[in-house]
């Protein structure tokens, strides 16, 4: 009984995990639309009746930062964001936890920072009502790009840190493998 309610627990984990990646992973999905709607009408407009859009490159360049802060976010999640672990995969096990403990704690500390003084930028761009030169977008949608990118970060990294120390989460992100001479050499945790 135990492991039917386990199984039950975690398969509407899993069901709740895609509902909620479904979303920014559809709105990435119309943001490289958008990106090139922008770009296709800006060649139409400057080659078949000789008058660009004076504006399409500064809103392409802002679709594009809503597209990373929120890509970044199923990267995180994922747990597949660049990392540097090349000295910490050759680590003996009790020290490579520590430097996985470490790295991760740093992480953390890096998105709270950012969040905190991304915040401050937000508040600051609303006060001002800036905007931008030549599309003239209030310069508050780009900068709260960064808020909410780095704020649901932290969200995937403490969620991703819990289950990991509580041995809920599935290891296959964080496991590093190669392929040598046919067979599979892990170098994972």
């Amino acid at each position: 009984m135990s492991d039917e309610s386990g199984s039950h627990t975690e398969d509407r984990y899993r069901r709740l995990e895609r509902i909620a990646f479904a979303i920014p992973r559809f709105i990435c999905g119309i943001l490289v639309l958008a990106i090139v709607a922008v770009s296709g009408a800006n060649v139409v407009a400057r080659y078949f009746f000789l008058a660009p859009f004076f504006w399409a490159e500064e809103v392409q360049r802002y679709i594009l930062v809503c597209f990373v802060y929120i890509a970044a976010i199923l990267v995180t999640w994922d747990g597949r964001h660049l990392k540097m672990d090349i000295l910490s995969q050759f680590l003996p096990k009790p020290w490579k936890e520590i430097v996985s403990f470490a790295s991760t704690v740093t992480f953390i500390g890096i998105c709270a920072f950012i969040v905190t003084q991304s915040w401050q930028v937000t508040v600051l761009q609303v006060q001002f009502d800036k905007h931008s030169v030549a599309a003239e977008i209030p310069m508050v949608y780009p900068h709260s790009m960064v808020l909410i990118g780095f704020f649901f970060m932290l969200v995937a990294v403490v969620v991703r840190f819990r289950a990991n120390v509580l041995g809920e989460m599935d290891r296959t992100h964080d496991d590093i493998s190669e392929v040598k001479e046919g067979r599979t050499i892990d170098h994972g945790v």
